[in-house]
């Protein structure tokens, strides 16, 4: 959702604050805004425009500020449309309070109400003026760091904040609740932020905030505490491991495609995180006792949302072949509500890139308190899954920027599959020359993923063929169904053109009746149990002139004269099959979207992060 920033130190502020917003743009980029005590007229200084971060730059040049601690906003919008008026920083009447924030506050409506009764004035659409006003009505009564306790102890819902009190212009105070929040720890000075890389080329120590503390920064000193009960919170720091290179474009046009390309690179580092010498799994953050707990697990649920609940339908077909445990699919969002039948012999698998998605969060709050097993699946290390889930295995895809995920789908495809194969050996239910078989397969995998990346070009001529279609269709059996819905989901994410994927098995029970001489259909019939029943299915598209767009393994003769375009992967064994056939689909939807223009890194509407429900 929103990108927060806020810095106290030595250097000049605002550029500090715009560097770091230019980091997290991806999170959100309908309206920005900046606040910092401006010490040469000392008052609050506040600059906010619509649109992305450069129509607030232009408007920030003809200013000449002197500060040294402020804050800044980056906005996708919940509450109000994007505009001016609705963009953060929000300012209480006196102007001495000034305010940004990440999430959804759920009771405003009735606060407003309330604060509206006794004369508060309100500005915009959003709910953060709510809290703004809140804390400013606390702080006539009560010094501010307990007004701020008594505002927020009002507010319910998910939200950060990061505050600047103009009567102590030397710090800032933040809270978190459910949405992310990290502060980074200087020489001098300090940082805030909704994501490290805002910051990453300043510090690499960094402070992160559990849900309900909240914390006062100054340039020498971070003080962290807990709402309720108002005690300082002794938590040591982390070192981040990865630099801000590798949050660069690094000569590619768009984020986007250098992250497709990135991935051989990933998928070697997690050949040689998870495997031994001896071939042998390994998850280093997986204890003894976790181990003890998978081996009695009698069912699995795989949680997650968007591409990441295509990793888990996916993730859900390798259980229960390899490790034959049965298990189910959801979406977040929906788990959370179902109400869901769990005990302690159930394990809950939760599947984010972020660790931050406030849904699978959720989930996994409410799996815990029904006794199931919770392992997160996460990128961000540190996140809030991660911290509260009972056992967590990092897929280390290094920050993503473009809003699409890509490498980040890939890795967690690959954590999954030997998360099956090692219950499979772990429950003494998979033979062992069938993982071995797997484990080598697997280790070719980088070396394929170069292979079918070369076929870039290809890729791009066919895009530029197809780039005004306005509708496709993706099928897929088995393994690849989900990788059709991977694929109908980045070309509808960044094109904006409608595609849906299907099972191929269900065409004939309506989608079939789309398919005309105009209709572009991706079918994904690499080798696989079910590849004769995938070619019967082209067949049918072809009587109806449907044009076949088809992904399969080399040398392929069949599938090559049956389509238009036929883009050939090398043979693996099915379960890593998807690795390889989302490379294509990754590809065509950023050609196709590019050559249309679309804005690829960030997608209208969309943004990297949802941590609000």
């Amino acid at each position: 959702m929103c990108g927060i920033v806020g810095y106290v130190g030595a250097k000049q502020a605002i550029p500090v604050i715009m560097e770091g917003l230019e980091h997290l743009e991806y999170r959100g980029y309908d309206s920005a805004g900046v606040a910092c005590y401006d010490e040469r007229h000392d008052r609050l200084f506040v600059e906010k425009e619509k649109g992305k971060l450069e129509e607030l730059r232009k408007k920030l040049e003809k200013h000449s500020i002197k500060a040294h601690v402020g804050i800044g906003h980056t906005r996708w919008a919940t509450h109000g449309e994007p505009s001016r008026l609705n963009a953060h920083p929000h300012v209480d009447k006196k102007g001495n309070i000034v305010l940004v924030h990440n999430g959804i506050i759920e009771n405003y409506s009735s606060l407003k109400a309330e604060l509206q009764a006794e004369g508060f004035e309100f500005l915009s659409q959003t709910d953060t003026e709510v809290a703004v006003h809140l804390i400013a009505r606390y702080s006539r009564e009560v010094n501010f760091q307990e007004a701020l306790r008594k505002a927020i102890k009002r507010l319910t819902g998910f939200f950060a904040f990061v505050i600047l009190d103009r009567e102590d212009p030397e710090k800032l105070y933040v809270f978190r609740r459910s949405n992310p929040l990290v502060i980074g720890l200087g020489k001098g000075e300090n940082f805030v932020a909704s994501d490290v890389p805002a910051f990453l080329a300043h510090t690499k120590r960094v402070l992160y905030l559990e849900d309900d503390e909240y914390g006062v920064i100054t340039r020498d000193r971070v003080e962290v505490y807990s709402l309720w009960t108002g005690k300082k919170v002794q938590r040591k720091p982390v070192e981040i491991t990865w630099s801000i290179s590798q949050a660069a474009k690094g000569g590619f046009p768009h984020f986007m495609l250098k992250e497709i390309h990135e991935q051989p690179v990933i998928l070697q580092e997690a050949l040689e995180r998870v495997l031994n010498p001896h071939d042998q799994i390994k998850f280093e953050t997986i204890s003894r006792k976790i181990s003890q707990r998978l081996r009695k697990v009698e069912k699995v649920f795989m949680v997650s949302c968007g591409t990441a609940y295509h990793a888990g339908i996916c993730g859900a077909v390798m259980m229960e072949e390899y490790a034959r445990i049965p298990c189910y699919e959801q979406v977040s969002s929906e788990f959370r509500y179902s109400d869901p039948i769990l005990c302690d012999k159930d394990m809950v698998v939760l599947i984010t890139q972020s660790g931050e998605t406030a849904d699978t969060l959720a989930a996994l709050r409410e799996a815990k308190s029904k006794g199931a097993l919770t392992l997160a699946i996460v990128n961000v290390l540190g996140s809030t899954v991660a911290r509260e889930a009972d056992a967590v295995i990092y897929t280390h895809a290094g920050p993503e920027i473009g809003v699409a995920s890509t490498k980040a789908y890939t890795a967690q495809l690959i954590t999954l599959a030997f998360l099956a194969l090692y219950l499979g050996r772990l429950k003494k239910a998979l033979p062992y020359h069938i993982s071995a078989a797997v484990i080598a397969a697997a280790k070719k995998l980088p070396a394929h993923c170069v292979e079918v990346l070369k076929q870039d070009k290809i890729v791009k001529a066919c895009a530029r063929r197809h780039r005004h279609c306005k509708n496709f269709l993706y099928l897929g059996r088995g393994y690849n169904y989900p990788t059709a819905l991977e694929g109908a989901l980045k070309l509808k994410e960044i094109s904006y053109a409608h595609a849906h994927g299907y099972a191929a098995g269900e065409m004939k029970h309506g989608p079939i009746a789309l398919i005309d001489s105009h209709q572009p259909v991706i079918c994904l019939a690499p080798e696989s149990r079910t590849y004769e029943k995938m070619i019967s299915n082209i067949e049918e598209i072809r009587a109806r002139k449907g044009i076949v767009l088809s992904i399969g393994t080399e040398g392929d003769k069949t599938l090559k004269k049956l389509s238009v375009h036929y883009f050939p992967i090398p043979k693996v064994p099915e379960i890593l099959s998807p690795i390889l056939t989302v490379l294509i689909l990754q590809l065509l939807a950023y050609y196709v979207a590019a050559m249309n223009g679309r804005d690829v890194d960030k997608p209208r509407n969309l943004a990297k992060s949802v941590t609000v429900e």
